[in-house]
């Protein structure tokens, strides 16, 4: 499928969010649909049409991925 720019996707690879800002080759550029988090590259064929959900949610789901992955723990209050 011929992806347009600005079009938001999901990286099948690892579920990451993403709008594509553009294309090398066969690959395509993509940044964090949050708007925080460095870009990556991902093969045209490994990446899949956000759903509706996905985009209004990319938000919540990159903060509480964020959350966790720093390590953090809740404080139990």
């Amino acid at each position: 499928m011929a992806w347009a720019d600005d079009a938001c996707v999901v990286d099948m690879r690892s579920g990451r969010i993403g709008r594509i800002t553009g294309r090398t080759g066969a690959r395509l550029r993509l940044r964090p649909l949050a708007g925080r988090g460095r870009p990556w590259a991902c093969p045209a064929d490994a990446v899949r049409a956000a759903t509706e959900w996905e985009q209004r949610n990319a938000d919540v789901l990159d903060a509480n991925w964020r959350f966790w992955r720093a390590g953090t723990q809740p404080s139990g209050r």
